[in-house]
């Protein structure tokens, strides 16, 4: 599925006759915002997790004039799991990126933007009382605007895995999250 994606968002690159930015530019982008609607599934069964905080930062090069692929990283801060012990669980995110630029020629609204993300995640586990984590795939899905040429939304849809080991035994963890993001765009 993701290859297809990619793909997909490859044509419409080539395709499309519409013009974001210079080839060769790039972008830092700091971010922050919330995740909203997450649960974790541990081993089959699937439990919420409170809104967490989260903050990032993602780099853009353009390859196209439209289309910008680059790396980022996110922090989810530790959150509440909703389980009969207690608990919290956070997360750190690394991936690779791509986004195709939409330009609205808009003073206010200057574009529109799909976002895809892929990666490593890292899961942190509080109280980590002789548990151990290995990290796992990361991937998410999203769309994005700009306003006024430096004002960043995103909502992105996301998971992350993990392997968590608790004494001779262990499990699979998979978070998943809807998040909601802000952040401004420093252009060069």
């Amino acid at each position: 599925m993701k290859k297809g994606l990619l793909a997909l968002l490859l044509a419409v690159a080539l395709v499309a006759p519409v013009f974001a930015a210079d080839e060769g530019a790039m972008e830092l982008d700091i971010k922050a915002g919330f995740n909203l609607m997450s649960s974790v599934d541990l081993d089959g069964h699937d439990y919420d997790v409170d809104p967490a905080f989260t903050a990032g930062v993602d780099f853009f090069y353009y390859v196209m004039p439209q289309l910008a692929i680059g790396a980022g990283v996110s922090y989810v801060f530790n959150s509440e799991v909703d389980v009969a012990h207690g608990g919290k669980i956070g997360w750190t995110n690394l991936y690779a990126q791509g986004k195709y630029v939409f330009d609205l020629g808009d003073d206010l609204f200057n574009n529109i933007y799909p976002l895809v993300q892929v990666g490593y995640d890292m899961l942190r586990v509080d109280p980590d009382d002789g548990i151990d984590t290995e990290g796992g795939l990361y991937w998410g899905i999203g769309a994005g605007t700009t306003i006024k040429e430096c004002v960043v939304f995103e909502l992105l849809y996301s998971n992350g895995n993990a392997t968590t080991k608790v004494g001779p035994g262990s499990f699979d963890s998979k978070y998943s999250t809807l998040q909601l993001k802000a952040g401004y765009k420093f252009s060069f």
